[in-house]
C-alpha cells in the first residue's frame, strides 16, 4: 500500500513510519525535518512545512496516496487540505487526542461514546478538526485519539507538563510537587502501541468512519506515575501536595497531565486487534533511557519554581498541622 505520512519523523509518526515500512507499505513522508529511523532505514521524503501541503500537490499527486496518516494538523484550514488534496485515498487517520473530551473527566474511564467537550484551545482546534475531516470524507476518515505519550524522543511530565526537570530533582533528593498529592488518575501509552493502531486502521474496513481511543491497559495515579520514574532511576519518592483549587484559581493554563483522565482503548483492541504491550514500567524505563542518553535531562536549578512550590506547601501543612493538633488532642 503506498501510505503518505505527514510528520512521519515527529515523536510519535517515527514509529509509524517505521512500522509501515517494516510491513512492506511504500512510504512517503512530509516534514521539516529528519529523525534517524531504527536500523538506518531510509524513507522518501518531501520537506516542506505542514502549511504548505498544498504547494506540494503535483508530488503527492504522482505519489498517489491510497493511506495518508496526519499527526501534524491543528487547524480548520489544514484539515480542509486532507479533504480537498486525497480524493483518492482510500484511508485518512487524523491523528487527535483525548483532551477532546474534556479537563477533568471523571473516575471511570472514558470510551468513544462520550461526546467531546473540549477545554484548552490546543482540545478545541483538533476537536474541530475531526468534525471537519469525517464530515468531509465520511467512511474514509478514521479518528485516533492518543493519551499521555511515552517511549524514546518523549520526556516525563510534571506539575507543568512535559518536564525536562523531573529527573534531575529525583536524582537531587528534592520533592516533587504534585497536584492532590498525585490523587489524580491518567492512563499513559507507549508511542509504538499507538503506531500499531493507526497502521492497523488503514487497510481495515472496520475503522471507516471510526473513532478509536489510544490509550495503554494500565490507568494509575499520578504518585504511581512518579514513583515509576523514581523506582526506574534506584530512587525514593517524596512528593508534597498541591492543592487543585489553589492550582485552577492562579495558573491560567495549567497542564492536563494534572486531572482525572482515564480513558479505555477496548474497542482498538476489539476492532483493530492489537493488545497494548507498554507497561507502565516498561514505558518509563525507555523514556528515561532515552533522556539520559541523549541529553534530554536539564538542571532543576533552571526552573525553581518548584523548590518555592515545595516550601509554601510544606509551611502551610504545618501550619494545618498545628490548627488541628489541639483539636484533635481534646477529642482524644
Amino acid at each position: 500500500m503506498r501510505v503518505l505520512i505527514l510528520g512521519g519523523t515527529g515523536s510519535m509518526t517515527h514509529r509509524v513510519t517505521e512500522l509501515a515500512l517494516a510491513q512492506g507499505h511504500d512510504v512517503l513522508v512530509v516534514a521539516r525535518g529528519r529523525r534517524p529511523l531504527a536500523g538506518g532505514r531510509d524513507v522518501a521524503m518531501i520537506r516542506a512545512d505542514r502549511a504548505e501541503l498544498r504547494s506540494q500537490a503535483p508530488a503527492l499527486e504522482a505519489f498517489a496516496p491510497e493511506a495518508v496518516v496526519d499527526s501534524i494538523c491543528f487547524e480548520p484550514a489544514r484539515a480542509e487540505d486532507l479533504v480537498a488534496l486525497f480524493p483518492s485515498a482510500r484511508r485518512v487517520v487524523f491523528v487527535s487526542t483525548v483532551d477532546v473530551y474534556g479537563e477533568d473527566v471523571g473516575g471511570m474511564p472514558v470510551t468513544e461514546e462520550r461526546a467531546p467537550n473540549p477545554v484548552t484551545p490546543y482540545a478545541k482546534g483538533k476537536a474541530a478538526c475531526e468534525r471537519i475531516v469525517l464530515e468531509g470524507l465520511g467512511s474514509r476518515a478514521t479518528i485516533v485519539r492518543p493519551s499521555h505519550m511515552l517511549g524514546r524522543t518523549y520526556l516525563t511530565a510534571s506539575l507543568w507538563g512535559r518536564s525536562p526537570y523531573l529527573v534531575d530533582r529525583l536524582r537531587k533528593g528534592k520533592a516533587i510537587p504534585a497536584i492532590d498529592g498525585g490523587r489524580n488518575l491518567m492512563t499513559p501509552v507507549y508511542a509504538l502501541d499507538v503506531a500499531h493502531w493507526i497502521v492497523a486502521a488503514l487497510g481495515s474496513a472496520k475503522a471507516d468512519g471510526q473513532v478509536f481511543n489510544a490509550v495503554g491497559a494500565e490507568t494509575v495515579t499520578q504518585r504511581d506515575y512518579y514513583a515509576c520514574v523514581a523506582r526506574v532511576l534506584g530512587l525514593e519518592l517524596e512528593l508534597v501536595a498541591v492543592p487543585s483549587h489553589v492550582f485552577r484559581r492562579h495558573v491560567e493554563a495549567p497542564s492536563q497531565f494534572n486531572w482525572h483522565r482515564p480513558y479505555s482503548c477496548a474497542k482498538a483492541v476489539a476492532v483493530l486487534g492489537h493488545k497494548p504491550v507498554g507497561t507502565l514500567r516498561s514505558m518509563i524505563e525507555e523514556t528515561v533511557r532515552h533522556m539520559l542518553e541523549h541529553g534530554l535531562v536539564k538542571d532543576c536549578a533552571e526552573h525553581p519554581i518548584d523548590d518555592r512550590l515545595v516550601e509554601a506547601a510544606l509551611r502551610h501543612e504545618g501550619e494545618l498541622g498545628d490548627v488541628l493538633a489541639p483539636a484533635a488532642g481534646k477529642k482524644a
